[in-house]
């Protein structure tokens, strides 16, 4: 099976991992959050249909419902789990459940941040070398890109003044150079590429991350998730998630839900147009 960059392309490939007893998507519903991966990490496909739509999305001009591209997270979503292509304990597994159902070869795919990449080799070692990283498929080949999240970033409070000011500023400034870079990938493992120019990669980072530098490279092949773009983003999303998910809401009325749900927090943060 090659690298899916469709998403037919994608179940065909299930399809063939579950006539060979693998599971082909791992899911971990005992820890909720984990359940979103296949909306959030679907964006760069709702960039690449609809360019803008995080602005339009802002200011309540675009909704997940009536945006095909925006809806087929939820789509796959349900799809995935009417095809019998989860793991049968997803309602219960956690993370590092997931993580060693992965290491193991238990299940094939694991929809999650590539920040987990620690977790996974310290509980399971030699895995750095045999997992690797494919971006979540759309429609369209032509556009398959990875969506990615921002690198920490590090900020000096207001209050800091003279000499401590002075330091602080100095010890930033060799955070984000080739050097600090060097020293950050000498003290740890990096689980992404670096956002520093004239920085690279240490030749003994797992393949997940050497996977994850060529969506980087490659213009166009990459875009920041949604919540870098928009300060727009309901609470209920993963208890929406689970829902589809497990087959308990169908994903046109999780889409519609889900779009009430950050109409609330929007009114909150007083955005205009909501």
């Amino acid at each position: 099976m090659k690298t899916p960059t469709t998403w037919d392309e994608f179940q065909a490939n299930n399809a063939k991992l579950k006539a060979a007893g693998v599971d082909p998507v791992i899911q971990t519903y005992g820890e909720t959050w984990t359940s979103q991966l296949f909306i959030l990490g679907d964006y760069h496909n709702v960039e690449a249909a609809s360019p803008g739509w995080a602005e339009q999305y802002t200011k309540n001009q675009a909704k997940y419902a009536t945006t095909p591209a925006a809806r087929a997270g939820f789509d796959h979503l349900q799809q995935v789990h009417d095809a019998g292509y989860v793991n049968k304990d997803f309602a219960s597994a956690k993370l590092t459940d997931g993580l060693n159902k992965l290491a193991k070869g238990q299940g094939a795919q694991y929809p999650i941040l590539s920040a987990m990449l620690s977790q996974l080799i310290a509980d399971n070692p030699g895995t750095e070398n045999k997992i690797g990283l494919f971006a979540i498929p759309g429609a369209d080949a032509a556009k398959n890109g990875l969506t990615v999240w921002a690198p920490n970033g590090l900020y000096i409070p207001s209050s800091t003044t003279g000499a401590k000011l002075e330091a602080a500023k100095k010890f930033l400034g060799f955070v984000a150079s080739p050097e600090g870079c060097e020293s950050l990938g000498t003290a740890t493992q990096p689980t992404g590429p670096y956002a520093v120019k004239g920085c690279k990669l240490p030749e003994s980072v797992p393949q997940a991350v050497k996977d994850m530098q060529t969506y980087i490279d490659k213009p166009g092949a990459s875009s920041l998730a949604l919540e870098f773009l928009s300060p727009v983003k309901g609470p209920a999303l993963e208890q929406i998630c689970v829902e589809v998910g497990s087959g308990i809401r169908k994903s046109d009325a999780a889409a519609k839900l889900y779009d009430e749900d950050v109409k609330k927090q929007a009114q909150q943060l007083g955005l205009e147009g909501w």
